[in-house]
């Protein structure tokens, strides 16, 4: 288990962050230049802590207060960076080899760590002979040929295209489930965090804004800072006006209002963000009821690619503006242009509150 509590200023910026990790993944997203790294660097012992401490398996390994720094090769920490770190005048056997202690069975374990990231026969090459995924593969291995109790990942993959990397991504899939032991992962890719985290702790301007099981976080995140950092396009803020016997919770923006389903967080009177992405508006093309119907005028559309960003304004003065996504076909069946009149629908379940 990791138990971290740090803090580091550089000039106007100050990291504060603490968690506790157990034998899971534990994502750490956040926007270039919140502190993500520096959190590593911090942990695995690159950067001395203004203050605070770091305890791995009841063993204290940094403490500010009581003078304790455990050198860094001491840690027994796996540290994997975005550039690979790979000794060039070694071979893929001597650099995965590399730091093992005396009386190791090197020929085994050079064996075992290149058949799983398939480097077999690749041993005696050199870094500079070797493709970018596979020398990442060699510095994940290396970083795990010596067992460590902690493995730090910072933007392994990151560098890779495409298709090495969603290779190397079934890799560390796979390396999850054989692995007991805390991970930390720095990544901007939603998709690898969804897939390989166990929690997912998001970070702005070096402080913690949410931590929470991943599906938690990306299906319902507390603050709208999350919220925004995630892709939720349509995010409003609003005032919580009343519960109705239904469980529902109504919500108002200016002169608009809708229903969301009941969230024990909130009262009435409180100010609030209403959210919900534009894959979920919905287009209003009949005369049936539907919840939650905004009427609008086209403000803009964006062409992404086959399907096209959508910008409305509210037919109210000052009303809110919303996000929708429609693709080509839509788009000319009905006639969309800048200006165009148009509703559209939102769910109620598809909606969430934030603060």
């Amino acid at each position: 288990m990791l138990e971290f509590d740090l803090s580091k200023t550089y000039g106007a910026f100050t990291l504060n962050l603490a968690a506790t990790v157990g034998n899971e993944w534990l994502v750490l997203l956040a926007p270039s230049g919140a502190g993500k790294s520096l959190t590593l660097n911090l942990i695995a012992g690159m950067t001395k802590p203004d203050a605070g401490y770091v305890r791995l398996n009841g063993r204290t390994i940094s403490d500010t207060a009581q003078g304790v720094t455990v050198p860094m090769r001491h840690r027994r920490i796996g540290y994997v960076f975005q550039d690979y770190a790979l000794f060039p005048h070694m071979t893929t056997a001597r650099n995965i080899a590399y730091g093992l202690p005396k009386g190791s069975d090197r020929s085994a374990v050079v064996e075992r760590w290149c058949r799983f990231f398939h480097l077999s026969g690749k041993e005696e090459f050199y870094p500079r002979e070797l493709s970018g995924g596979q020398r990442q593969r060699v510095a994940l291995a290396r970083a795990l040929a010596n067992e460590p109790d902690l493995m730090l990942l910072d933007e392994p993959l990151s560098a890779l295209d495409r298709r090495i990397r969603a290779s190397l991504q079934r890799d560390l899939a796979d390396l999850k489930n054989d692995l007991s032991l805390p991970v930390i992962l720095v990544t901007h890719d939603f998709s690898e965090a969804q897939m390989l985290g166990d929690r997912v702790a998001v970070l702005e301007g070096g402080q913690l804004l949410e931590m929470g099981e991943k599906r938690h976080i990306f299906a319902h995140p507390r603050r709208h800072e999350t919220a925004r950092f995630l892709g939720v396009e349509n995010v409003i803020p609003a005032r919580v006006e009343g519960r109705d016997g239904d469980g529902e919770v109504t919500v108002a923006m200016g002169e608009w209002k809708v229903t969301v389903p009941s969230d024990p967080h909130f009262m009435p009177g409180d100010a609030v963000y209403f959210c919900i992405r534009a894959a979920d508006v919905r287009l209003k093309v009949d005369e049936r009821e539907r919840p939650n119907p905004f009427s609008a005028h086209v403000a803009r559309i964006i062409p992404e690619g086959g399907t096209n960003r959508v910008e409305l304004n509210h037919v109210t003065e000052g009303g809110p503006g919303l996000i929708l996504l429609m693709d080509d076909y839509v788009i000319g069946r009905y006639g969309m242009n800048p200006g165009s009149p148009i509703t559209v629908w939102l769910p109620s379940e598809k909606a969430f509150l934030c603060v």
